[in-house]
C-alpha cells in the first residue's frame, strides 16, 4: 500500500513537471483574450496575464532589451503554435536582456506568456498596424519540426516479387 501510495505521487509529479509554463502563469493566464481584441481595446486588457503563440518574424535587440515580432497562430495541448498558414494577427514581445536573433529567426515556433502593457503602431509596408505588445514573463522556442522518416515495407521492393523477370521481359 504504501509502495503504490509513493509510485502514485511521484507520477503525479512527473505529470506536473511536463506544463510547458509554471502553474502560477497558466491559472493567471486569460486564455479567452485574442489579438483582435486588444487591438481594438488595449486599455481594458492593459496588464491581463496571457499565453499567445505563434511564428518568429523579427527579432530586434535594443540597448536593453529584446523586441520580438510574432504571427500569432492557434496553440495545441500544449501550446505548441499550429496551423501555421492561418493567423488572427500579430503582435510585439518585450523581452529584458539580449535574445540571439539567429536562434529567434524567422519562422521559428514560439509561446509566449505576458503581460499585455498596450499597443504600438509600425508600418508593415505601407500599411499602419497595431500590435498589441506583450512584456514577456516565459518564453518557450520550440523544436524545429522533423518530418517524419517512413520507410515502406521491404517486401515490396522489385517488381513484384524478386523471382519475377522485369520489365520489358514480358510485354
Amino acid at each position: 500500500m504504501k509502495r503504490s501510495l509513493i509510485l502514485a505521487l511521484f507520477s503525479l509529479i512527473l505529470a506536473t513537471a511536463c506544463a510547458p509554463f509554471p502553474q502560477n502563469l497558466m491559472r493567471d493566464a486569460q486564455l479567452a483574450v485574442s489579438v483582435s481584441d486588444v487591438q481594438k481595446e488595449p486599455d481594458r486588457y492593459r496588464g491581463e496575464v496571457v499565453i499567445w503563440g505563434g511564428v518568429v518574424i523579427d527579432a530586434l535587440n535594443r540597448r536593453d532589451e529584446t523586441v520580438l515580432k510574432v504571427m500569432q497562430t492557434d496553440l495545441d495541448f500544449q501550446k505548441r503554435p499550429t496551423n501555421t498558414a492561418r493567423s488572427p494577427g500579430r503582435f510585439l514581445v518585450r523581452c529584458k536582456g539580449f535574445l540571439d536573433p539567429y536562434i529567434y529567426s524567422k519562422g521559428r515556433e514560439i509561446t509566449i506568456a505576458g503581460v499585455i502593457i498596450g499597443k504600438e503602431e509600425q508600418n508593415i509596408g505601407e500599411i499602419l498596424y497595431a500590435y498589441p505588445v506583450l512584456e514577456a514573463q516565459e518564453i518557450r522556442l520550440w523544436e524545429e519540426r522533423q518530418d517524419p522518416q517512413y520507410w515502406g515495407p521491404p517486401y515490396w521492393w522489385g517488381y513484384p516479387y524478386p523471382w519475377w523477370p522485369g520489365y520489358p521481359y514480358w510485354w
